[in-house]
């Protein structure tokens, strides 16, 4: 009979290598190419930010150089405006040119030459001054009408600033027919009250070094130079400095690069105010990474999918190859042709499958040819389950015999007052009577307990006075259930091994108590001990499926314990040498009060 078809049932029906062909495009190609895409798109980011990252820095560190210059420029006209001597002498009026002269060459002359030895970006340091009876020439100039048209003249005089950095196209001092662009700290030398003439130093930067900063980062970035009226006053690509220029300073208006462009201020003093410096980046080194990490991420979505695609071929002719064969040989099985399929069917799911379609053929093949054999065998184990009933009840009858005996010298021992006697011998039998009237495997701890204290009555007879045991068992665990003879097999064991070769006082404790989550039984006795290495050997001994004919008694509860509770047993042995010995159980609460436990081992 055929079942109610579903509306997702026709999965069912699409052919096997057109599930392989979907499974592959929907869960291996389409999700590798999509995250490689997000990983280089990603990749793409991180590069981008880094490059970023490493071009502000360069641009950072060109501002920076560029300020050390204009600050060391500043402390050298702050020198200069503070030299009350030097000012003085500036300001004196000279008689005649004989008298300017010695001075110039006792003081004024070094003084200026000093800084342009010892500062190789200082293109060139003087002084104008409104002092008439200074001679023009060196490094001093008397301000003249031209110079006072000047544009450094007219911004230095029209601002409150003393100090001022500006740019702009001059005559030089040294050539004065010769029209440059200039980039110079201007400074008003009037630090001191009652001067009688103004004087102006300026200091002009020899733009060549300044280039040399751009040119240590050309590889990386393209700089220039903006003055506060946003006019371009050095380019990375070449230099007014080098250049006679007849015409104004070209303004910056390139918007094109403005998002890849770093914009840079000079510091924040008056004196660099609207200066800035910018910085375009060349982009090799960008495009160098970009195309590195579309390499490797064109490397890695090769090897993601060429490598999933070649398993998923072999994987896929694997299953397809064997899967059909298993579905040609069971159709000729509707035909009552039980063919085995004869090749190397592998240890995966189908190959299971087809040494399972094997072993059926093969047992169907048997089952034709050799019903009246299973017949006969069927017979033949019948007999023999009859043959093992009667051995097991022969094997009862020798115990029944010794339990006849024991009763026979009871009632002799009672005849005759052979009192001490009588209470050994009625414990033994009493131990038989349990051993061959318990059929269960589990019994309540209060059992196994009655039947410890009988045998260690038996063992205090044995050791008189040399022997005490101590039992203390707490009431609410008496109902628990544990295998049969698992307590006293350990204090059998105390007294055989233990005890036996002690001199002096003898004495096992048994405990049976509980904790929130399990029952815990307890034996102690005070012989021999056990010393640290076969104390480690028994531990080992007890986990190994090698029986080695040692500690069977141990090992039998072990056993047991661990059959009985799914291995959520406790088996602790602890041991000091010639002073103690505990054994402790623990078995869960959960376990111990089911009665399931002990109908699923009887």
């Amino acid at each position: 009979m055929k079942g109610t078809r579903k509306p997702s049932a026709f999965v069912n029906d699409i052919p096997l290598k057109y599930k392989f062909l979907f499974i592959y495009l929907l869960c291996v190609l389409v999700p590798i190419l999509s995250i490689n895409a997000l990983f280089y798109v990603q990749i793409s980011r991180n590069v981008d930010a880094r490059e970023r990252e490493n071009l502000e820095i360069s641009v950072d560190r060109v501002v920076y150089d560029l300020m050390q210059i204009v600050n060391e420029c500043v402390a050298i006209s702050n020198t200069v405006a503070a030299d009350r001597a030097y000012n003085e002498i500036m300001d004196s009026t000279y008689p005649d040119n004989e008298s300017y002269y010695d001075a110039y060459n006792s003081v004024l002359r070094d003084k200026m030459w000093q800084y342009n030895n010892l500062h190789s970006y200082i293109y060139w340091m003087g002084v104008y001054t409104t002092n008439p009876t200074i001679q023009n020439g060196g490094s001093y100039f008397i301000l003249s009408d031209n110079d006072k048209k000047s544009e450094w003249y007219s911004k230095i005089t029209s601002g409150s600033d003393k100090v001022l950095l500006t740019s702009y196209q001059g005559t030089n001092p040294l050539n004065p027919p010769q029209q440059e662009v200039f980039v110079s700290l201007i400074r008003k030398l009037d630090n001191f009250t009652g001067q009688p003439y103004r004087k102006y130093l300026r200091i002009d930067l020899r733009l060549n070094n300044v280039q040399e900063l751009f040119k240590k980062e050309h590889d990386y970035l393209q700089f220039k130079l903006l003055d506060e009226k946003n006019r371009v006053v050095l380019e990375s690509d070449h230099s007014y400095y080098s250049m006679d220029k007849n015409v104004l300073l070209n303004t910056d208006t390139d918007d094109s690069q403005s998002s890849k462009q770093i914009v840079r201020t000079l510091g924040n003093a008056g004196y660099t105010k609207g200066w800035r410096l910018i910085g375009t980046p060349e982009g090799r080194v960008v495009n160098h990474e970009m195309s590195r990490a579309l390499r490797l991420s064109l490397i890695f979505a090769g090897l993601t999918i060429i490598i999933p695609t070649l398993l998923i071929i072999v994987i896929i002719r694997s299953y397809n190859l064997r899967v059909r064969l298993l579905y040609r040989h069971m159709k000729l099985v509707k035909y009552e042709q039980f063919e085995s399929i004869d090749m190397y069917e592998g240890k995966d799911e189908i190959g299971g499958l087809i040494r399972s379609f094997n072993l059926m053929t093969e047992k169907i093949r048997n089952l034709i040819n050799d019903v009246y054999k299973l017949e006969i065998q069927k017979k033949d184990l019948e007999l023999e389950q009859v043959r093992a009933e009667l051995n097991y009840l022969e094997s009862q009858v020798d115990p029944h015999f010794l339990f006849n005996t024991l009763n026979a010298i009871l009632v002799i021992c009672k005849k005759y007052k052979y009192e001490e006697v009588t209470d050994v011998i009625r414990n033994l039998a009493l131990i038989m009577r349990r051993l061959l009237s318990w059929k269960d495997d589990l019994i309540t701890v209060g059992e196994e307990i009655s039947f410890i204290e009988m045998y260690l009555q038996i063992e205090k007879f044995r050791f008189q006075s040399r022997f005490t045991y101590d039992i203390d068992i707490d009431p609410s665990v008496l109902n628990f259930r544990i295998p049969k003879m698992s307590v006293q097999a350990l204090v059998e064991n105390s007294c055989k091994h233990g005890l036996q070769s002690v001199k002096g006082a003898r004495k096992i404790h048994v405990s049976a108590s509980m904790n929130d989550a399990s029952l815990i039984i307890v034996v102690t006795d005070n012989g021999k001990g056990i010393g640290n290495e076969k104390l480690e050997w028994i531990k080992s001994h007890l986990q190994s499926d090698q029986d080695s004919g040692q500690n069977i008694g141990l090992r039998n509860v072990y056993r047991r314990l661990m059959m009985y509770y799914d291995s959520r047993a406790g088996f602790t042995i602890e041991s000091t040498e010639y002073e103690q010995t505990s054994i402790t159980i623990q078995i869960p609460i959960d376990l111990a009060l089911d009665p399931k436990v002990e109908e699923s081992h009887v």
